[in-house]
């Protein structure tokens, strides 16, 4: 069995600012669709390491709930917008898909 470590560390940005971490290729990939009533994501594994990264940001900064970052496909600015990834209070309600 091969033993793998994934260190990251970051510097923490202003209370509504949030920088992305990006493959020195910048070839991640990110897309989302509707499969089966949920939410699938399709991401290469750039784009997951990515993802990753910003996840670590929100939940170990000093964000505060209701904090949200919208994500374009592919990670691309001149993209459309294909998901908005939201810092919820820890005691909120189930959330549902909407079809």
């Amino acid at each position: 069995m091969m033993t793998k470590r994934f260190q990251f560390e970051f510097e923490q940005e202003g209370p509504n600012r949030i920088s992305f971490e990006y493959s020195p290729n910048a070839d991640e990939k990110l897309g989302v669709t509707s499969e089966n009533g949920g939410v699938a994501l399709y991401l290469n594994r750039p784009g997951m390491l990515t993802l990753a990264r910003t996840l670590i940001k929100m939940a170990e900064g000093s964000y505060k709930e209701g904090f949200h970052v919208h994500l374009r496909k592919d990670f691309n600015a001149d993209l459309p917008d294909c998901l908005t990834v939201v810092l919820s209070p820890d005691d909120a309600p189930p959330y549902q898909v909407s079809e």
